[in-house]
């Protein structure tokens, strides 16, 4: 009865695990060009989304930014594709969408300053329009998926994503903006869900024991 038990858990936790791992991605800008490197500044979470979609969350760490003002936010994001994927992807600013046209415009093939190198399209807002919660989605491009977005900058520094962030106050440098960048995957949620799985053999076994 307890091995029964333990393979079904094993089971579920597998399935569990990878049904998370292939549903979204993380990564975190941990590089700057005005503050420290190595801190988190903000995350990037590609999903699959409905219909075939690709699914874009990047949020601010609000915490790790010095005195943020009342407009502080994102002015700008950088993102890649797979250029090099077979079959090619065809994919250009008119299939990045949900997000306000007033106040967001998509532009192709951008430098995104701060030594990060070039990228293939910016979501770049207005003055009014800084957040420190940007979304989109890309839609109606065949064969992409969530690891077609996943790729250095063009100009080959090995960043997957870059932004403006701005509205801070660092004491240090004088500055109220910086562009921050990055590309390092935190742990993901597969190996959470294993981790509690196997704890929750070891409660099992420990109340087998007990009994």
């Amino acid at each position: 009865m307890f091995l029964s038990l333990r393979a079904s858990l094993v089971v579920c936790a597998l399935v569990m695990a990878g049904q998370a791992s292939a549903a979204s991605v993380s990564y975190y800008l941990d590089q700057s060009n005005d503050l420290a490197n190595g801190t988190n500044y903000a995350k990037v979470t590609i999903a699959d989304g409905l219909g075939g979609d690709i699914d874009f969350t990047v949020e601010i760490i609000e915490s790790a930014f010095p005195s943020p003002f009342s407009n502080f936010g994102m002015q700008a994001f950088f993102f890649n594709y797979d250029k090099d994927a077979v079959p090619p992807l065809v994919i250009s600013a008119a299939n990045i969408v949900n997000v306000n046209p007033n106040e967001w415009s998509i532009v192709e093939d951008k430098n995104a300053g701060g030594g990060f190198g070039k990228f293939e399209f910016e979501a770049l807002g207005d003055g009014s329009s800084r957040t420190s919660l940007l979304t989109f989605s890309i839609s109606g491009v065949d064969n992409d998926t969530i690891a077609s977005y996943a790729i250095g900058d063009a100009d080959g520094m090995g960043e997957f994503f870059a932004a403006h962030i701005a509205g801070y106050d660092d004491s240090v440098s004088g500055n109220t903006s910086g562009k921050f960048a990055g590309s390092a995957v935190p742990v993901p949620a597969a190996v959470w869900l294993f981790g509690s799985a196997l704890g929750m053999l070891g409660w099992v076994r420990r109340k087998k024991t007990s009994g």
